[in-house]
């Protein structure tokens, strides 16, 4: 059975490479089939994809956010669309954050905006554009159409390599069922109003006009995202010490990363991961920040790394993510006497847990001191997995 597909928004600020979707909804390239149907089908589509170019005049078509034209009314609503950006959002940012804490200025998705909705789209009839934000409502000719990407950031293209397969579907699967059900389970409300804030947390702290006090708001923005994500529902406390708990139910793939040696809490300490002292880390730093406490550039920087605990914050969320889904490998081990179905078993395995070594890899930066002016940023060595 064909199935026909809505386009409801444009994004311009992510060149793909092939869309990434589920059975419902889809962000797909300009290339796309079925980006290509519509716009043979409504010339005027066509025509306000054309009318994009970046800062400087190169032209360009933007990404789609498509939608399966039967889809439940549900999804339709602008949260569920919100929430499906979010999504693939963070499958993407929490694995780039990660693989820049370990191989530094490489040519990554790092920023929220390369996701950004555009304000201006075609009406549902194909025929004129209309603008709409909480600051502006309107309609306009697509003649007199003029679509721009974001200058505050370059179109970096975006490959499969590129996102968290293993956590794209298990959110993909979670957001589904989170907006077909009449009555929504609390942990599923709370997971998308958690990539709601983790999505706003990662976009750019300001402009040209940055500076250290957006970043420590910004670090802020992440405190919420790992409290909403812990938060028990109705009158329950969402705080420090829940999210520690997360944080330590998980599963580590690197012996290193569950070792219980760092110093944890306020006056009583306790000994927990390097994960949960990273948690420990962000909060120390969010109450300075928003409690007007005298801070500094260096508030925001880890000792032995000298880096900011900012660029922590999306691994981090992943290690938070994968206990709280949980993302496990729980495929049944074949009998070793046939080689091909338990090779199959590891390659599988060996694939699903390579995200979360990477972001396991990424936090263990943080107990490395920085690399000699002009020398080679050292290489991570780990130990091999655990079963």
């Amino acid at each position: 059975m064909t199935v026909d597909w809505t386009p409801v928004f444009v994004l311009p600020n992510i060149p793909l490479d092939h869309a990434v979707e589920c059975e419902i909804a889809a962000i797909a390239p300009a290339h796309d089939s079925r980006v290509r149907a519509l716009k043979r089908a409504h010339p005027t589509f066509k025509q306000f994809l054309n009318r994009f170019t970046d800062n400087f005049g190169a032209k360009f078509e933007p990404a789609v956010l498509l939608l399966d034209a039967a889809a439940p009314p549900s999804f339709r609503d602008v949260a569920a669309l919100g929430s499906f950006r979010d999504v693939i959002a963070l499958s993407t940012i929490t694995h780039g954050r990660s693989l820049e804490l370990r191989y530094p200025r490489g040519h990554r998705v790092l920023f929220g905006e390369a996701f950004a909705i555009y304000p201006w789209m075609l009406d549902r009839h194909y025929k004129d554009v209309i603008g709409s934000t909480p600051a502006i409502l309107g309609t306009h000719l697509v003649s007199s159409f003029r679509g721009q990407s974001s200058p505050a950031l370059f179109r970096t293209s975006l490959a499969a390599s590129d996102i968290d397969e293993p956590l794209l579907a298990a959110l993909l699967a979670r957001w589904r069922r989170r907006y077909e059900a009449e009555e929504p389970a609390w942990d599923d409300v709370a997971l998308m109003r958690s990539l709601n804030m983790a999505y706003h947390a990662s976009l750019l702290p300001a402009g040209t006009d940055t500076t250290f006090y957006d970043v420590g708001r910004i670090v802020s923005l992440w405190v919420s995202a790992f409290e909403i994500l812990v938060h028990p529902g109705g009158s329950g406390k969402a705080n420090r010490e829940k999210v520690f708990e997360l944080i330590e139910r998980t599963r580590w793939a690197i012996p290193a990363s569950g070792q219980l040696a760092h110093d944890t809490g306020n006056k009583t300490k306790v000994k927990r991961t390097l994960a949960s002292w990273l948690v420990q880390s962000l909060y120390d730093c969010r109450n300075d920040f928003l409690h007007g406490n005298p801070v500094e550039r260096s508030t925001l920087l880890l000792a032995t790394p000298q880096r900011t605990i900012f660029e922590y914050a999306a691994p981090l969320y992943r290690i938070a993510l994968t206990a709280f889904l949980p993302l496990v490998y729980d495929a049944p081990i074949p009998s070793a006497t046939d080689a091909d179905a338990f090779g199959g078993f590891i390659a599988d395995r060996m694939t699903f847990m390579d995200p979360q070594k990477t972001a396991e890899d990424a936090l263990l930066t943080a107990t490395q001191a920085p690399p000699e002016p002009g020398a080679r940023r050292p290489r991570i060595t780990r130990p091999a997995p655990q079963e």
